[in-house]
């Protein structure tokens, strides 16, 4: 995972020189990020039966990016008319978000948007998704520049920067139904299932 954020934001500059995004797009997919979902509760299905259930509330404050990251893929040549999407969203959380889980409630700072949309690309299939969308609720990262840490390795630590995040995927951008959800909890990740 961290590689991949990695790869992808340090090619971005590259890919945003075709001068394909055009400013209804950037707005488009700050929208997407605005309609995640403000509230879920999930559980995490336990071998004991005793599910583990956790829940989360968010208020969207200021954007940290002026508008979403954005470039193109294509894997043709930039003439190719098909192409590949990719747009990421960073957004800083009011006082007041959280998530709550096995009895602690941490603050929620930011939000995390890594996104890919396939509209353009030429599949389609009913089998695959237009918008791929990776969500991070982030707790505990006041200054959102997750999700490495800066300075690694020099500084030491791990190379990650967030312990404690509420992750799930959006694939249907009208309805924004969370699947592939998971929480990690102070490095501990659990699979869990959407209650409501």
């Amino acid at each position: 995972m961290k590689y991949c954020f990695l790869i992808l934001l340090m090619a971005l500059p590259a890919w945003a020189n075709h001068g394909g995004p055009k400013d209804a797009d950037y707005q488009f997919f700050r929208d997407l990020t605005l309609r995640i979902r403000p509230a879920a509760t999930f559980k995490v299905p336990m071998p004991s039966g005793a599910d583990m259930v956790y829940d989360y509330k968010l208020e969207f404050g200021e954007p940290v990016y002026d508008k979403p990251l954005m470039g193109d893929t294509h894997y043709h040549g930039e003439q190719d008319p098909k192409f590949y999407r990719d747009f990421f969203d960073r957004i800083l959380l009011k006082e007041g978000s959280y998530v709550h889980i096995g009895g602690e409630k941490l603050p929620l700072t930011c939000i995390f948007v890594s996104g890919m949309d396939n509209r353009f690309s030429g599949n389609d299939s009913p089998l695959f998704p237009q918008f791929i969308m990776k969500v991070y609720l982030v707790a505990n990262d006041f200054s959102c520049t997750g999700p490495l840490t800066p300075g690694w390795p020099d500084n030491g630590g791990k190379s990650e920067a967030w312990d404690t995040y509420v992750f799930f995927e959006v694939l249907d951008p009208t309805i924004m139904l969370p699947v592939e959800s998971l929480i990690r909890y102070r490095w501990n990740e659990f699979k869990s299932i959407l209650v409501k």
